[in-house]
């Protein structure tokens, strides 16, 4: 357990940083490219994270879960990985042309052929980063992901910054990409041994086929609306709905990219040694919902100065379905640790089932919304969320026992700390309502602080010790 929550806190500490990146990144490209650039790159990109997905073959999953993860299976995984890649890297290559031709749109091609090169370099780091969080050696991962997440950033801004456009980004996640690799090879290099090997191979695709599925329709249902968008609407709207998933996907990704990572191989650790999942994952979904709700509760009410500060008048048309996506993305968060709960127990084809039943619906709300205007289309992706995250726990209560009253317990407290956040952040809103954007964001800042220190309080919610804990630990040195 003390392996574990060092893990939690590496991986916490280092999305805090990655997410500061991000963020002063996403706010200087704002200014630097038009709405129409996001929105050629963002389709360009979603459509390899697609290929991404069927690239991995769940073998990343696998490796992490995989009880007997002998030296031939591992050579085997890396294989696979190698040819999958490779063969996807050349297909998307020759793709670009028909896309860019499907959108009318030059650049979505181009787009497509600079980052089919991350397809060559991936397979060389995939296998080693998988062995790497199964044996929770966050410390190493930290380091990885904060020089690629600054080399991205440095790339991708000052490139734009010379004039070259949208092209500057797919140049600086290749040049992300190209770090990764080689610190991770770096790594592992006696752990992960770079041999021909294909006599496990129908054992890791029965296996990680189901974990890829399952990747496949989530990496759908992210790039779904952007793409459907981009055909229906226009370029230009696709890149107000990549900017306003954007904005919420930086808060989305500041605390379950920090805790994802983590969280399966330790759900795969407690099902090795024979404890309770069930116990476990009702205490995970309890202090990360602490953390979690008051944020996009807040996030919404504050969204207005938040976009005016970072974005500018440009991308005001971006606050309503911004604050729309922030429900989803509040359910979404217990959403994907069960489905980290799932992938760590070995029960893949759960995984798979989440997807089947919650992509397909979310895409036909896209598309409803899609006949409508951009809030239509975030309302449609906030339901399909919430229906997902539903579904996750109606399945979960099955597969490791627990009753559906424990969830309310675990969550009851939560939801009571953010609406004391909220509550807090509204009259700050109400109090000062013309406040400059830089004012409005600080002031809610500090009034939702002030509103979650005092629902923890009040509740004696379970996270208030933790955080107690960290303090004085700080304090201390």
């Amino acid at each position: 357990m003390a392996n574990v929550k060092k893990a939690v806190f590496l991986s916490v500490g280092e999305k805090a940083i990655v997410f500061v990146i991000q963020f002063v990144s996403s706010v200087v490209l704002a200014r630097l490219l038009s709405p129409e650039e996001i929105g050629i790159f963002s389709i360009g990109s979603l459509i390899l994270a697609m290929s991404h997905a069927l690239r991995d073959l769940g073998i990343t999953s696998y490796l992490i879960q995989e009880r007997d993860l002998t030296p031939v299976r591992l050579q085997t995984a890396a294989t696979i990985a190698v040819i999958m890649s490779w063969t996807l890297g050349v297909l998307t290559w020759v793709a670009s042309g028909p896309v860019a031709a499907f959108y009318r749109e030059d650049g979505i091609g181009l787009v497509m052929h600079v980052l089919s090169i991350n397809f060559f370099l991936l397979p060389f780091g995939s296998v080693s980063m998988a062995i790497l969080k199964r044996n929770l050696n966050f410390d190493k991962v930290v380091r990885i992901n904060l020089a690629s997440g600054t080399l991205q950033a440095t790339v991708s801004i000052g490139l734009c910054s010379m004039g070259v456009g949208f092209i500057g980004l797919a140049w600086g996640a290749v040049a992300s990409t190209t770090l990764t690799v080689l610190m991770t090879v770096l790594m592992t290099k006696r752990e992960v041994p770079m041999r021909v090997e294909f006599s496990e191979w129908r054992h890791i695709l029965r296996t990680g086929g189901r974990f890829c599925g399952s990747s496949l329709l989530w990496e759908f249902g992210l790039s779904a609306p952007e793409m459907i968008v981009g055909k229906a609407m226009s370029i230009e709207t696709a890149g107000y709905l990549a900017r306003s998933l954007g904005v919420v996907g930086l808060a989305f990704r500041s605390i379950m990219e920090g805790l994802t990572p983590v969280l399966m191989p330790a759900f795969a650790r407690t099902h090795r040694d024979g404890e309770s999942v069930a116990d476990q994952f009702l205490k995970s979904i309890c202090y990360l919902s602490a953390l979690a709700f008051p944020l996009f509760a807040c996030m919404a009410l504050a969204m207005d100065s938040i976009v005016l500060l970072l974005y500018s008048e440009k991308w005001a048309r971006i606050i309503e379905p911004a604050r729309i996506l922030c429900v989803g993305s509040a359910a979404l968060t217990i959403a994907v640790t069960g489905a980290a709960v799932v992938s760590g127990t070995g029960k893949s084809k759960y995984t798979l089932r989440f997807q089947l039943v919650g992509q397909p619906i979310k895409v036909v709300l896209i598309l409803i919304g899609s006949m409508y205007s951009l809030d239509h289309v975030a309302a449609g992706i906030a339901v399909g969320d919430l229906l997902i995250t539903g579904y996750t726990l109606m399945v979960l209560r099955r597969l490791i026992g627990f009753d559906l009253s424990r969830v309310g317990e675990a969550l009851g407290p939560s939801l009571l700390v953010a609406l004391c956040a909220a509550t807090s952040c509204l009259a700050f809103k109400l109090a000062f309502p013309h406040a400059a954007p830089f004012f409005g964001v600080v002031g809610c800042i500090i009034a939702s602080s002030i509103g979650w220190v005092i629902g923890v309080m009040v509740t004696r919610h379970p996270v208030g010790a933790e955080v107690g804990a960290v303090v004085r630990r700080v304090v201390r040195r």
